[in-house]
């Protein structure tokens, strides 16, 4: 009897060991998918809009010693663009062959698909000595969000579909361009230089016989109205103003002082007979008031000696640039052989 309790006693005991340790061992924590995997990427959201930034993650779990490239965000995100990534550096946990490093990075993309469903697989490559080891993650799925109503069960959708149109114009504020204008100023100015440096030598020639064109045709005309004018009752006066006329005209062209000289020191200076007898018959005219056939002669010479005078002052504008660049070659020709 007492054999058979300590029997009993002891297979009590052994009962309950076995009891308490199933209630102390623990069944290992049930890890996921995600931590399961050496390679997961994953949408952090479980849908998205048109043109709304969203996050994509991947992870990839290695050997410290193995070399690992991301996808390429150019063309491996396809049909998502990618507008931003954010890198983790490399984090290893463990020592020698249990050492596991992970790479992170989280991608921001943009999509302007209209599918309501949309997938996603990238690859990552793994470098070995001789090539490169392809691997992708697996395909994962976003739903579009859609702001458009759809028809109530049971109802058809519209066939023709009218448009509102905003046909209220908005008044925009004018705005000068300044950096524009500076832009035209400087392009117009260096045109104008590069003329200059070009053609400055024949546009002052060009310009210089343009106004003793203009002033010869000027006294021409207004001389030649004196002319007509001239009669016996008007003798004097307008004896006075053509040969006033007269000086300052050649005056002007030769740049000698005829205004203030005498009508012997005119002659004196000219040396033609002809201006001499016809200022005296001027000079008769203007003192003495008097008219003869001679007097419109007088004063057609002096017009005369006034266009002679005209085209030797045009001549000398027309060669003086070639005079010019001839002295100074030859300024420079004896500045080297000396």
């Amino acid at each position: 009897m007492t054999c058979l309790l300590r029997l009993l006693f002891v297979f009590c005991l052994f009962c309950a060991s076995q009891t308490m340790s199933l209630v102390w061992a623990q069944a290992p924590a049930k890890t996921s998918g995600r931590d399961q995997r050496p390679l997961w990427g994953q949408f952090l959201t479980d849908s998205i809009e048109i043109g709304r930034p969203f996050q994509y993650a991947l992870t990839y779990r290695h050997s410290p010693k193995a070399e690992v490239l991301f996808p390429d965000t150019s063309q491996h995100f396809f049909p998502f663009r990618v507008k931003e990534v954010s890198v983790w550096p490399t984090k290893t946990v463990g020592e020698g062959a249990r050492a596991v490093s992970r790479d992170s990075a989280v991608y921001t993309l943009i999509s302007f698909e209209t599918d309501s469903i949309q997938v996603l697989q990238v690859p990552i490559r793994l470098v070995n000595s001789s090539d490169c080891t392809y691997l992708n993650t697996q395909i994962d799925t976003v739903f579009l969000r859609s702001h458009l109503t759809r028809p109530v069960a049971g109802t058809t959708a519209p066939k023709n579909v009218t448009l509102a149109s905003e046909t209220k114009l908005t008044t925009l504020q004018q705005q000068f361009n300044y950096p524009l204008l500076g832009e035209a100023m400087v392009g117009v100015g260096a045109l104008m230089v590069l003329i200059y440096l070009l053609f400055g030598q024949t546009l002052r020639r060009k310009w210089t016989l343009y106004q003793l064109y203009q002033e010869q045709q000027r006294f021409i005309r207004e001389y030649n109205r004196l002319i007509q004018r001239l009669d016996a009752s008007t003798a004097s006066e307008t004896a006075n103003q053509a040969i006033v006329m007269w000086k300052a005209y050649l005056e002007q062209l030769e740049g000698l002082p005829y205004a203030s000289l005498t009508t012997p020191e005119i002659a004196e200076r000219t040396g033609d007979d002809r201006v001499a007898d016809a200022l005296r018959e001027a000079d008769r005219m203007i003192y003495g008031g008097e008219f003869s056939v001679q007097s419109s002669e007088a004063l057609i010479v002096l017009r005369n000696v006034a266009v002679v005078t005209y085209q030797r002052q045009r001549f000398i504008a027309q060669t003086s640039t070639v005079a010019d660049t001839s002295s100074d070659a030859s300024e420079e020709t004896e500045s080297t052989v000396s």
